[in-house]
């Protein structure tokens, strides 16, 4: 499955532009930790379209590049009025407790009504859920190499299904992320 979503991002060079968005898959059942200390599970989400990365706050890598991405995300949905949850995940849920979680949300300035920050239990049913049900590669750190893991953004329609896989670095992303979203809206996702 993961070639099939690395098919798909490749394939997204030419913009699909009309008929519906095709479904990735379904997200799994989940029930993560939010830095409020709340549980979130896929049902939380259900009816809800959402925006889905995967991070890790002592990450000197991507993620803070990626966090201020998810951030001017945030702000183009607030601005536009648009009905998205952003849902950042931890993939080093041992050090990425609540508290952790909302120091690392507050210095990026994500609304806690539009910007969820959600933490597992154990790293290895984190990566295992990550890598099987989200599609997103992630590897544990060794003593040679660091926690790595892929910086691609997940849209995702209220009934819990991947309809979109961005790079979260591409210049692009945004403007494409939010041209989706419409288009979900569009077709009757966003009601």
């Amino acid at each position: 499955m993961a070639i099939a979503v690395a098919a798909f991002v490749l394939s997204r060079g030419k913009e699909i532009a009309s008929g519906p968005l095709p479904v990735i898959a379904q997200v799994p059942e989940f029930s993560f930790t939010e830095r409020s200390g709340r549980t979130v599970s896929r049902d939380d989400l259900r009816g809800h379209i959402w925006v889905a990365d995967f991070f890790f706050t002592s990450c000197t890598g991507p993620c803070p590049e990626m966090t201020l991405r998810m951030r001017s995300l945030q702000q183009s949905v607030l601005d536009e009025n648009l009905p998205v949850t952003l849902v950042s995940v931890s993939i080093d849920p041992e050090y990425d407790r609540p508290a952790v979680l909302r120091r690392y949300a507050d210095k990026y300035g994500a609304d806690p009504d539009q910007w969820l920050f959600l933490t597992g239990d154990d790293q290895d049913r984190v990566h295992e859920l990550v890598k099987t049900g989200f599609l997103i590669a992630v590897e544990r750190a060794t003593s040679n190499t660091p926690l790595i893991h892929s910086t691609y953004f997940l849209l995702i329609d209220p009934a819990g299904r991947i309809r979109g896989v961005y790079e979260g670095l591409e210049p692009s992303t945004k403007r494409r992320l939010l041209a989706d979203v419409r288009r979900l809206i569009a077709d009757g996702a966003g009601s």
